[in-house]
């Protein structure tokens, strides 16, 4: 909606130029038309940031929530350890430094396979199947992976209208000008987008 304001802006500038408009309107109007380009600009790349950051808090609450997991899970599961050690080990890459929004999103994916293999494996270990802690656990992470999938959509979001504003003229002049780049999107593969319900799973394995 700015672009097509920005655009309407510059046909005036330009009539009232033709029709002879002073030169200190002119100015004016031009200056009011960058300020709101600019301006448009500055608000979509702050808006994509802060639902970003949103995003990565989620994460951080399901990576909390992994050690607990495995912990109340490994009281059972010693004969799997390549199972625990492979959550482990993708949680603790998950963590450690910044990366585009893609990379972590793949990353992400290969942890929930990895807790898709948890909850599999764990058919056949009765008593893991009723302890509490475990199920509270698993609760837990369902709740964080229903705050996680609205983050990312409200960033896809917010990432898609500043592509739009940084790819469309004339405001793609202005982020040219001043380091506006595009974003990447935080994309899942379709089978992830599917989120498991870990609980739903849980209750399954413990009616057989």
């Amino acid at each position: 909606m700015h672009t097509l304001w920005i655009i309407a802006g510059m046909l005036g500038i330009f009539a009232g130029w033709m029709l002879g408009v002073e030169t200190p309107w002119l100015v004016a109007a031009a200056v009011a038309l960058f300020a709101l380009a600019f301006n448009s600009i500055v608000s979509a790349a702050n808006h994509a940031d802060t639902a970003y950051s949103t995003v990565g808090v989620q994460l951080q609450k399901r990576h909390d929530l992994i050690p607990n997991l495995v912990a109340a899970a490994e009281r059972y599961m010693e004969h799997e350890s390549s199972v625990l050690e492979r959550v482990i080990a993708l949680r603790a890459q998950a963590v450690s430094g910044r990366r585009s929004p893609s990379d972590q999103a793949r990353l992400e994916n290969q942890i929930t396979d990895a807790l898709r293999q948890l909850v599999a494996t764990a058919e056949g270990y009765p008593e893991l199947k009723a302890d509490q802690s475990f199920q509270a656990l698993q609760r837990a992470l369902n709740e964080v992976e229903e705050q996680l999938a609205a983050a990312r959509r409200t960033y896809n979001d917010a990432a898609r209208h500043l592509n739009d504003t940084t790819r469309m003229f004339p405001t793609n002049l202005l982020a040219r000008a001043f380091g506006y780049g595009t974003r990447e999107y935080f994309e899942v593969r379709d089978a992830a987008t599917a989120r498991p319900d870990v609980a739903a799973q849980f209750r399954e394995i413990r009616r057989g």
